[in-house]
């Protein structure tokens, strides 16, 4: 009887499907907080139709990942005033005296990511779900070093590229605005932003050793069943401490390229960007207690907003389904605000 689920039981590659099948089936609207871009994608190839029929929506990564992002670069597009053409962000998180541990949920299914890379025929399942050749601008996204200077007034620091699934879900959103929407799509690149180099290279360390060790049984059932150690204590079995969770919080950078005239959709413009604009998403523990707000708004979108969302049932990502709704007003009751920090021509 229920109007809408929210699953919050992951790996979703192991545990998730049988959620989604149930919830379609029954008529009930599916949200979660999955990071598993090829566990989402799957989703929306199997049960988009049947959703369809059913008039329910399943709305996938309505958590930290990917509500902040995906909501964010709809927010940057409505207030740029002009043509947005690309975006570069950069996750900041803010960890107090306490320090912080992610869970290791999120660990394992780093793991099964990593070693399920190789078989989950994610190219083959994106040509299926998005068949139409959208155009982007002639002017792409700066190519950067795997660890590189942020050099911004805003923000400074170092970046490597984050691994969620941030990218991916606003890469379906663009498709989504330019194919149903007729809006015009952007570029966009992800990023961590990091306090220093030092600790940038750990990090690329650590990932790389972890790349290799997945791709066998042994290693990866050490990996497994000892993540805390296996981590260096990033991830531990019992999550972070309330006191962590008090302390800490986040800010999502995306910084806007674009330019001040806007043109139909069907132009391209010429030359450089002639316009940024720098937008921020704020709000408390990324982990636990944003996640929590995040999926949250979602669930309360789908029940009380329903004029807002698209016509047809289906499977959608947090943007297409939730772009021009209250939901930035649900966020900001549970501390998460977005809000524009500066503006200027280039």
């Amino acid at each position: 009887q229920a109007k809408v689920v929210i699953n919050a039981v992951g790996p979703y590659r192991l545990y998730g499907e049988a959620v989604v099948k149930a919830a379609v089936e029954n008529g009930a609207s599916h949200v979660d907080i999955s990071g598993e871009p090829a566990w989402i994608e799957k989703m929306q190839l199997k049960y988009g139709e049947e959703a369809k029929k059913q008039g329910v929506y399943v709305v996938s990564a309505c958590g930290w990942d990917s509500i902040p992002a995906d909501l964010g670069v709809n927010f940057l597009k409505k207030n740029f005033n002009g043509d947005l053409n690309h975006v570069e962000s950069f996750v900041q998180l803010l960890t107090g005296p306490s320090g912080y541990s992610f869970n290791a949920g999120t660990y394992q299914t780093l793991i099964l990511g990593l070693n399920g890379a190789a078989t989950d025929k994610l190219g083959a399942v994106r040509k299926e779900i998005m068949p139409e050749k959208i155009v982007r601008g002639a002017v792409k996204v700066p190519k950067r070093a795997q660890l590189w200077e942020i050099k911004e007034k805003e923000l400074n620091g170092v970046a490597v590229a984050f691994p969620g699934a941030d990218k991916s879900i606003i890469n379906r959103s663009q498709y989504y605005d330019a194919t149903v929407r007729h809006t015009r799509p952007i570029h966009m690149e992800t990023y961590i932003r990091l306090s220093s180099q030092f600790y940038g290279y750990l990090i690329g360390l650590w990932m790389m050793f972890l790349s290799i060790f997945v791709k066998y049984p042994f290693t990866r059932r050490i990996l497994q069943q000892y993540p805390d150690q296996c981590s260096f204590y990033m991830f531990k079995n019992s999550g972070p401490t309330t006191q962590q969770m008090a302390e800490a919080s986040f800010v999502y950078w995306f910084f806007g390229y674009g330019y001040k005239e806007v043109l139909p959709m069907d132009q391209q413009h010429e030359g450089k960007p002639n316009r940024k604009v720098v937008t921020t998403c704020k709000g408390p523990d990324a982990g636990y207690i944003a996640t929590s707000g995040c999926v949250l708004s979602a669930a309360l979108t789908l029940i009380r907003d329903k004029d807002s969302l698209p016509k047809e049932g289906g499977v959608y990502t947090t943007a297409a389904a939730f772009g021009d709704s209250k939901i930035y007003d649900y966020l900001a009751s549970f501390g998460i605000t977005y809000q524009v920090e500066s503006e200027y021509d280039l």
